[in-house]
């Protein structure tokens, strides 16, 4: 056997490193998901394949939807201290109700580490025999072993949804789970095996959609350094409008930037200035300096008159690419 894969595997919680309790309810057990996980994999590859050792750190230990701003400072923390250049590629262990906003915050942060960084998630915990975790585990295993062949890098995540076929997402690009549903979509996912078959003419292709994602603004930095972020804090402001909104009732204590999600006409309500209409969050924003930004929303070319109003009195417009890696830009640009 030739010279050994290293792996660094990040272990932050979630099904994939839960395990049923005496109430047969999934509660975490992360001690014993690397056990689990290597033994799985060993059973599902050949000789040739045993040439990954695995190291492991576990800077937090939470199901994703308790996930917090301090969690993440803690991982990035922990990230901070990681020599890279050491690995061959990174696995990071995570629930899947979290999953797209962790993945945006790697995604950004990692994507020029040195090495590829996979985001692993499971639906099932990893002794039921439906979970699709063994599975992502060793997919994202062997496109590590392809992008170090190729000399690449960048973040992605490797899902199997639940009509038995697996993509492969940019983490950036990650779109949250539907209601009522167990699977991973993302505008720009491709065939596991279409790519892997066919990696020639399809890896270029993939790869230049993350380069030209569209998601360039002169608001905030495109090229942030993990290195060089401070401490998150929860200071940007995360709006989705819906019928009924009453802005008086939103509170901007300690509030730098507002990021106001739009409907998919790059259209909120600007009508009138009472508590119903978006206006009216600008306008205290404005009074108390704080900066507001509208997605998807294209500066000179969008179709509704209800959008001139908010672009008059100031708000900024975010295009392209996703709101989760909208949102984490600017969670980074307003802590750095």
């Amino acid at each position: 056997m030739g010279t050994m894969m290293k792996i660094l595997l990040v272990l932050t919680g979630g099904t994939i490193c839960s395990s049923k309790n005496e109430n047969g309810l999934n509660e975490l057990s992360t001690g014993m998901a690397v056990p689990s996980l290597v033994s799985m994999y060993e059973e599902l590859i050949d000789e040739s394949e045993k040439d990954v050792e695995f190291e492991t750190i576990a800077p937090i230990n939470t199901l994703s939807e308790n996930m917090t701003i301090t969690k993440w400072n803690t991982l990035i923390g922990a990230l901070k201290e990681v020599d890279f250049g050491q690995y061959d590629g990174v696995i990071m262990l995570h629930g899947t109700d979290t999953l797209h906003l962790t993945s945006a915050l790697m995604g950004v942060l990692l994507r020029n580490v040195g090495c590829p960084v996979m985001m692993v998630s499971a639906h099932r915990i990893l002794d039921d025999p439906e979970s699709n975790g063994p599975d992502n585990f060793l997919k994202s295993v062997r496109f590590i072993r392809k992008l170090n062949e190729m000399n690449e890098g960048g973040v992605f995540v490797v899902y199997r949804n639940t009509d038995g076929i697996s993509f492969i997402h940019h983490a950036t690009h990650l779109e949250e789970c539907g209601d009522y549903s167990e699977d991973f979509y993302s505008g720009d996912m491709i065939e596991y095996e279409k790519l892997m078959k066919n990696w020639d003419s399809e890896y270029t292709i993939f790869k230049n959609k993350i380069d030209n994602s569209g998601l360039h603004n002169s608001y905030y930095s495109n090229h942030l350094s993990f290195k060089e972020i401070g401490e998150l804090t929860d200071n940007v402001l995360y709006i989705k409008p819906y019928v009924g909104i009453n802005y008086d009732r939103i509170n901007l204590d300690g509030v730098k930037a507002v990021f106001h999600n739009m409907y998919h006409s790059s259209t909120i309500n600007t009508e009138g200035d009472g508590p119903t209409s978006a206006l009216s969050l600008l306008q205290r924003c404005n009074e108390l300096g704080i900066d507001f930004y509208i997605f998807p929303c294209k500066e000179g070319s969008f179709r509704y008159s209800s959008t001139a109003p908010l672009i008059e009195e100031g708000a900024k417009c975010i295009y392209g690419g996703t709101w989760e890696e909208a949102y984490i830009r600017l969670l980074l640009t307003y802590n750095k």
